[in-house]
């Protein structure tokens, strides 16, 4: 995937790469970006593409969350979201929309403000950006000002990062800090449904194709934690692992 190579200037991966540790879902928010970070914000979305995937900024109404059963983890406060766009000719769209949905929260995050994935606990139709031909909404990324209290990365659910590297204690310490990386991605339901893996230099990331857009976010923070490497290379058969790069030092 060439465009990954290109998708981030050296600024940009030192900006999102401190951001990783402190980015967490936040469900509270007390209010909008501001006209600046707005601006910030639509820059980033329009900037962030990747083949069959983009981002737009949308204004929304706090009624567009529903939460789950009896309205139990419902996003408040929130009048402000990122919809995940994904398009139906691009084999690949879901996972790049988990890697562009990622940098765009991970820009919020340098910027102090909040983000959450939502998939499936808010009312589509209230949604409306523009869509192409073969486009839907593959999900939604609420963000703006955060609540107090309403972002401690000590409160994240996340594995031992033993279950979700092979061969962990044997990593040097370079792939090890990349391994952290990942394990404080997040997921649906916090499942972390992926495998790390090293061999020799390549450095490999696996997991289901169903779980497309978790591996995508996934991949992002594995691709901005990295070392200099190649480009990424995706497993075409059942037999090969879903995406791997060779590191060059």
């Amino acid at each position: 995937m060439s465009a990954l190579d290109k998708l981030f200037n050296p600024a940009q991966r030192k900006r999102l790469t401190a951001a990783i540790p402190i980015r967490v879902s936040c469900r509270a928010y007390t209010g909008a970006p501001s006209t600046a970070d707005w601006a910030s914000l639509s820059y980033a979305a329009e900037r962030y593409r990747l083949p069959g995937a983009r981002l737009a900024l949308c204004r929304v109404e706090e009624a567009l969350f529903t939460g789950t059963i009896l309205g139990m983890g419902r996003i408040t406060g929130c009048t402000a979201a990122a919809a995940v766009i994904v398009s139906s000719s691009e084999p690949l769209s879901r996972l790049h929309a988990g890697i562009l949905g990622e940098a765009f929260a991970l820009e919020a995050t340098s910027l102090g403000l909040g983000t959450c994935w939502v998939s499936g606990t808010y009312r589509k139709r209230m949604l409306t950006p523009a869509l192409k031909d073969n486009e839907a909404v593959l999900c939604i990324i609420a963000v703006g000002i955060p609540a107090p209290d309403s972002m401690n990365p000590s409160d994240r659910k996340r594995k031992p990062v033993e279950r979700i590297v092979k061969g962990y204690d044997r990593w040097p310490a370079t792939f090890r800090d990349v391994a952290k990386a990942v394990q404080v991605a997040p997921s649906a339901m916090n499942m972390q449904p992926w495998q790390l893996a090293l061999d020799g230099r390549r450095f490999i990331l696996d997991g289901s194709d169903r779980s497309q857009l978790d591996l995508g976010i996934a991949l992002c923070h594995a691709e901005l934690a990295l070392p200099p490497h190649g480009p990424w290379q995706f497993g075409s058969s059942r037999g090969e692992p879903l995406c791997w790069t060779e590191v060059r030092t």
